[in-house]
């Protein structure tokens, strides 16, 4: 699996090997499915942000990400990222995940995608806080049945009651290494 805390920070490249920016951030949609890639080049105007809608990235490597050609690129206003990981208006990160018996679960650090299943998320890794992640470490919840049954709102995750049973927990995350 690879997590979303992976992609930040990678290279985009056009096809011919010029060096367009860095990941800064990942867009999703309502369905918290991956829609783009928020580049971390400067744009004249600090309200707008560059990116490359999801279709535009040719290849999702480990070490780099590799689009198209300029046409990729896309300027809009910051205002318009309206969920991303952590810069947009709603933001994943740090989102808490609640059972729908009301259980609080954990706090999202970080995302899991499956290589072969595209852009929908497979998994969140989750946060007690720092002194319980260091002494526990984090909790891994993958979402065995996909996006069924999950409510991805604006100011939380609820998840089946079921779920709680499923949480693994790691003393070193992925995220962490």
């Amino acid at each position: 699996m690879r997590t979303l805390q992976q992609m930040i920070g990678l290279p985009v490249f056009y096809e011919n090997g010029k060096l367009v920016g860095r990941v800064l951030d990942v867009g999703f949609d309502e369905f918290w499915q991956r829609t783009c890639i928020v580049l971390d080049t400067k744009v004249w105007f600090r309200k707008s942000v560059r990116i490359v809608k999801w279709e535009n990235v040719k290849t999702e490597g480990e070490d780099v990400l590799l689009i198209s050609g300029p046409e990729a690129i896309a300027t809009v206003h910051r205002k318009d990222l309206q969920r991303t990981f952590h810069t947009g208006l709603i933001q994943l990160k740090e989102l808490p995940v609640f059972t729908i018996d009301g259980q609080e679960l954990g706090r999202v650090s970080d995302v899991y995608f499956r290589k072969s299943e595209g852009t929908q998320i497979a998994g969140y890794e989750l946060t007690d806080g720092f002194l319980a992640d260091v002494f526990e470490g984090r909790r891994r919840l993958y979402l065995p049945n996909g996006p069924e049954g999950v409510t991805l709102g604006e100011d939380a995750i609820l998840v089946p009651a079921s779920y709680e049973r499923i949480l693994e927990r790691e003393p070193n995350a992925e995220s962490d290494r």
